[in-house]
């Protein structure tokens, strides 16, 4: 389900690719932003931490004004990191308007863009150029509503293969880093954007689980949608330090999965996400537990 004409998201993408333009030559360098962030794109976040770059060594003496350049280092990061995404997408979309999105998740192969055709069988075994490909892409959900962050589903959900369980792997194999709990720490975000808006979201559970629950239900009622993030929340290894309640938004990366070798076409792996309020703070590394008893489908 696109909420977009194919003929208005070349344009929107064009739009968006000139304000994000004008935005960073306001920002002057790696100087403080000129501007604050704008309620609706989400472009600019603060954080303690360059977030999708290398963090480097802290200077000895005075320490006055540190926040400052790390907040301004933060800043750029994530600004740079939607403005590619956007450039990117715009330009995908000329070779195919089935686009809705771009999928980054920093330290991993995965960056390319999100598809969604008439029902999730078209892109099982094609690419996003619409080729047969065995490999297949990322798409989301036909039923999936995708544009304004005031427009999306509460649950965003995209598939992807993985051929394995092996986190150098192919495709969302690359989601099994997630199984380490370092990773988690240092690499909370994901980021899913649309040409309409710049989305970051947050980790809050990393989970095995049957295909008996209903966790790709995009427009759950109230009493569903709670029941989903508490299953999934129940089933992750991990236990993160993030609300998530009925209000939020939720973005859901499902692949196969090989840890059941019976019947494993019943079994998938599952990362979920919240989206977070545009210009909100990130920073690394963040709090992540083991779970000690995490609910297993197996």
């Amino acid at each position: 389900m696109k909420t977009q004409s194919s003929t208005l998201r070349p344009i929107i993408c064009a739009i968006l690719a000139v304000a994000m333009t004008l935005s960073l030559a306001a920002c002057g360098g790696g100087g403080e932003p000129s501007t604050s962030p704008s309620s609706e794109s989400g472009y600019v976040i603060s954080s303690s931490k360059p977030v999708g770059s290398s963090s480097g060594s802290n200077t000895s003496g005075s320490d006055s004004g540190s926040d400052s350049s790390s907040d301004a280092a933060g800043q750029q990061a994530t600004t740079d990191i939607h403005k590619d995404m956007l450039n990117k997408m715009s330009a995908f979309y000329q070779k195919n308007d089935d686009t809705v999105g771009w999928l980054y998740v920093p330290g991993t192969t995965i960056d390319e863009p999100v598809v969604q055709g008439p029902d999730n069988d078209f892109y099982l075994r094609r690419n996003n150029l619409k080729q047969s490909d065995f490999n297949g892409c990322y798409f989301a959900d036909c039923h999936t509503g995708t544009g304004a962050r005031a427009d999306i589903s509460r649950n965003i959900v995209i598939y992807g293969h993985s051929m394995d369980d092996n986190p150098d792997g192919a495709r969302f194999s690359q989601l099994k880093k997630y199984l380490d709990i370092d990773y988690c720490k240092e690499n909370p975000y994901i980021y899913f954007s649309t040409p309409e808006s710049a989305l970051t979201w947050q980790i809050f559970a990393v989970y095995y689980t049957d295909i008996a629950f209903d966790y790709i239900d995009t427009d759950p009622d109230d009493i569903k949608y709670a029941n989903i993030i508490s299953e999934a929340k129940q089933r992750s290894q991990f236990i993160f330090d993030v609300d998530v309640g009925i209000n939020d938004n939720i973005l859901t990366l499902s692949t196969c999965t090989y840890k059941e070798t019976t019947n494993r076409s019943n079994y998938r792996y599952v990362v979920m996400a919240k989206l977070l309020p545009a210009g909100a703070s990130l920073t690394t590394p963040v709090k992540v537990e083991v779970n000690p008893s995490p609910k297993s489908p197996f």
